[in-house]
């Protein structure tokens, strides 16, 4: 449960599939009016007709007249195929001047994206600036990334409270890392009280979508009887389970349990 042993910060590329009235486009058009709608502009209509059927390249074309004309969504999925170099050349540099576009417009994907390239690049005051306006358009990666940057205090002041606040934000949209993040501080009083009722709730609706920490410790709970009743089946299920995705505690305590087995 220790926040500062690796970054966890999450970059989300763009969707194999591509619709003009995606869930997507409503998170990031909060607060933001293109220059030309994706209803409107042919280019943007064009570019996902040709991206859908396979034709990358000329998707890249039609995205980046779009792009050119200032529409924020076509420049954000121009920068993600410059960075995974889908339909043109791989270019970094193209990828950040499009991705920073977008992200000025408002476009909350490209904030996240912008912000892991500052965090990768230990720029963590950049990063938790562009982090926090995509976590302030609800998009829930954005918001779990933000708790781990005031977990961690990487470009803003440590504070448990915060970490907690937006792990939450995230975790009620059904995101699994937030949602263990969130319970482990539910496990140590760090941020929230300290409750294991609350811990155990937490993990299991991370567990219940496949996140092999919660998992683990969600197996814990049930060996001691923290916040559940004390239950060895269960136990035993959850860790097991963490453990067939490789989650190395798992592993360990499978094997020092092997004896009670049937």
């Amino acid at each position: 449960m220790d926040d500062k042993a690796k970054t966890g910060l999450q970059h989300v590329p763009s969707s194999a599939v591509l619709s003009l009235h995606s869930t997507r486009s409503g998170i990031i058009a909060r607060g933001r009016h293109d220059a030309a709608s994706a209803a409107s502009n042919p280019h943007y209509r064009q570019a996902i007709a040709d991206y859908n059927a396979g034709s990358f390249a000329e998707a890249a074309n039609s995205f980046r007249l779009a792009a050119e004309q200032g529409h924020a969504e076509s420049q954000y999925i121009l920068s993600t195929m410059y960075d995974s170099g889908q339909g043109l050349p791989q270019d970094s540099t193209q990828a950040a001047l499009w991705e920073r576009k977008a992200a000025e417009q408002g476009h909350a994907y490209a904030q996240a994206n912008l912000s892991f390239r500052f965090y990768t690049a230990n720029d963590f005051a950049e990063a938790f600036a562009w982090c926090q306006r995509a976590a302030h358009s609800n998009l829930a990666w954005a918001q779990y990334n933000l708790g781990l940057m005031y977990r961690k205090g990487e470009g803003v002041e440590q504070s448990d409270t915060d970490a907690a606040y937006w792990y939450r934000l995230a975790a009620t949209q059904d995101f699994p890392e937030a949602q263990q993040k969130l319970a482990d501080l539910y496990c140590i009083g760090l941020g929230v009280p300290l409750n294991y009722a609350q811990a155990a709730q937490w993990y299991r609706r991370a567990a219940d979508q496949g996140n092999a920490e919660a998992q683990f410790q969600l197996g814990q709970l049930y060996a001691t009887g923290q916040g559940v009743e004390h239950d060895y089946t269960q136990s035993r299920h959850w860790i097991r389970q963490a453990a067939l995705q490789g989650h190395k505690q798992a592993l360990r305590e499978l094997k020092r349990r092997e004896y009670r087995d049937p």
